[in-house]
């Protein structure tokens, strides 16, 4: 296991690497302030605000719930969080919030507020993927001869960046698990990043695995919890309840299936997220 929820006290897991290229060019703009979107549990959010304190700008965070706006008392820890480390908190309803990456709605946004460096949903652009490039790195010479690479799949853009910078060998595959139903919809978006960062070098075989959603995105079940209790139990290693559990059940079903050859070399990513448990 790649334990990047160990990389950052605050910013932690894969939004560091997603948000690391992201503020150096919101500096580079002169921007005073990072403005995104999430919903009321989103570790995006959580990290925005904690990497927009430490380095010194200003937050937006807009927010998937209109309810919330009145009701401060029913806010998540996550929002609690964000709104502790400065973020400005903007709640709007759930129709609205489908309408982000028009590009109407973002120029109205970009007016809005002109010092704002506007970062998508998840934080997943072409920068955010570049930002994984020493995280590969670091996987690679820890762990040279891997064979099978395991990450939690929310919007994509670490999938992507893994694929993108990891060393091509004929018989590697990385494997993306997806936590939100129905997550077809994210391949063309991931291969046309993986096609804009590589210029068509040769990359490993990748997939996005859609069938260990559990239910969707933010779903609690008993399996669940009991994997993430024997996980902890077993190898005192904390899972979040939304992303990394679903990967290990992803990888423990494939072996059972008997999907992963003998002698392979498999590394699960650990991406943090730990707060919103």
């Amino acid at each position: 296991m790649k334990r990047e929820e160990l990389n950052h006290p605050t910013v932690q897991g894969n939004k560091l690497h997603k948000l690391k290229v992201n503020i150096q060019e919101a500096k580079r703009q002169q921007k005073d302030t990072l403005l995104t979107f999430g919903g009321a549990y989103s570790n995006h959010i959580a990290a925005t605000a904690a990497a927009a304190k430490q380095v010194g700008l200003k937050s937006v965070g807009f927010i998937r719930g209109d309810e919330l706006a009145l009701t401060p008392d029913k806010w998540s820890p996550t929002l609690k969080r964000a709104h502790q480390n400065g973020m400005t908190l903007h709640f709007i309803s759930r129709s609205d919030y489908r309408e982000k990456n028009r590009p109407d709605t973002l120029q109205k946004l970009q007016q809005a507020f002109p010092q704002a460096y506007i970062l998508p949903e998840g934080g997943s652009n072409i920068l955010a993927v570049q930002g994984f490039e020493s995280l590969m790195s670091d996987i690679e010479s820890q762990c040279p001869d891997w064979s099978h690479l395991y990450t939690a799949v929310g919007t994509g853009g670490t999938l992507a960046g893994l694929v993108t910078f990891a060393k091509f060998k004929s018989h590697r595959s990385i494997l993306g698990v997806a936590t939100l139903k129905n997550a077809d919809y994210l391949m063309p978006i991931i291969a046309q990043w993986i096609l804009q960062t590589t210029e068509q070098k040769p990359v490993n075989h990748w997939h996005l695995l859609t069938q260990y959603h559990m239910g969707g995105y933010a779903k609690k079940t008993p399996e669940l919890f009991k994997q993430l209790t024997d996980f902890k139990n077993t190898f005192g290693i904390d899972l979040d309840s939304i992303y990394t559990v679903k990967m290990v059940m992803a990888f423990y079903d494939q072996l059972q299936k008997k999907l992963l050859k003998p002698g392979s070399k498999i590394v699960l990513l650990h991406t943090g997220g730990l707060q919103g448990n």
